[in-house]
């Protein structure tokens, strides 16, 4: 009761107060090392999975992507199919040596072991940007995700217009060292431009009954706002390439699995929307929670706010629709 007390306070207070500014370093504490580093190379596909086992058997046992041109430190020197390696995260796995490529630059402090970045609250929220310390963007099976990271809890959350509502796929993965609880009930999504206005969540026991797969279809993908994209930080192709924060991929793959864009969607099949969703509980030091929220929709809206309570702070990502057509 006084848990749900102190987020639901929390986040009103932190709705009436003006927008924080972005993302700011808490701390990169960086131990240097020599040794070999390589460049990832991307034949045609956007990033390159890596994984727990060297032998990368079946079905994939995934610790990550690999950006293009993102440069990971060679640790293993073996003459295998596979190599092992570090992200410049600290994150450990194995990659195909044929989407490497030697780094003759002496860029080992960069992919030494440190301390992930973070963002550091400013009055309890934590508002993403783009090229801010401890934000992260990538695309997960097509679809633009916010990242970031603060107090050791990592918050992503991607946005997808279904013509109908709004879907929200939300992830909040647990390293604080301290058992976290979900509310999805102050999870919130707001409409500021052209209009200021809460939009409402739906019940998913609700949508379940719905004759369609819409709640699954995705017309437009919602992309990071310009409000939250400062001067300098460079094009979308450009931070998806470099990502000075990057972490893994969070996201339930089962959402993205079920969802389609309008039309690819085989209408024989079901969906138990119900266990898609968001769901209320707690989340274990080390664990995630992952799942999808359902929002009413205004056909004619361009940036949206999608603020997620978690660890005591009030995660804030900004999106906008500006680029449908």
């Amino acid at each position: 009761m006084f848990a749900h007390a102190k987020y639901w306070l929390m986040g009103s207070a932190v709705l009436l107060a003006s927008m924080p500014a972005f993302c700011a370093e808490e701390s990169a504490g960086v131990v240097s090392a020599p040794v070999r580093t390589a460049v990832v190379k991307c034949p045609g596909i956007k990033d390159i999975p890596f994984t727990v086992d060297a032998e990368q058997a079946l079905p994939l046992k995934l610790a990550g992507a690999l950006s293009c041109g993102e440069t990971v430190a060679l640790l293993s020197d073996t003459e295998g199919y596979t190599a092992q390696v570090r992200t410049r995260d600290g994150h450990e796995g194995y990659v195909a040596l044929m989407y490497l490529a030697l780094d003759a630059g002496n860029s080992s402090a960069l992919v030494a072991p440190k301390h992930a970045s973070a963002a550091t609250p400013v009055n309890g929220v934590v508002r993403w940007g783009a090229g801010g310390e401890g934000c992260d963007e990538f695309l997960s099976h097509g679809r633009h995700v916010e990242s970031v990271t603060a107090n050791g809890v990592t918050v992503q959350v991607s946005i997808q217009d279904t013509g109908w509502k709004y879907r929200a796929n939300i992830a909040i993965s647990n390293q604080s060292g301290e058992t976290l609880e979900v509310l999805p009930g102050i999870i919130t999504l707001d409409e500021l431009t052209p209009k200021t206005r809460s939009l409402y969540a739906s019940s998913p026991e609700k949508l379940a009954h719905t004759p369609t797969h819409q709640v699954l279809w995705t017309l437009v993908d919602a992309v990071p706002s310009r409000s939250a994209v400062a001067n300098g930080a460079g094009s979308t192709t450009e931070r998806l390439a470099y990502r000075n924060s990057a972490a893994p991929d969070y996201l339930s793959p089962h959402v993205a699995l079920a969802s389609a864009h309008h039309g690819a969607f085989d209408r024989s099949q079901t969906a138990d929307l119900e266990a898609l969703s968001m769901k209320p509980g707690t989340v274990a030091n080390g664990q995630v929670s992952a799942g999808v929220m359902w929002f009413d929709r205004d056909s004619d809206a361009r940036e949206l706010s999608l603020r997620v309570p978690a660890g005591g702070l009030v995660f804030d990502f900004a999106f906008s629709f500006e680029q449908k057509k």
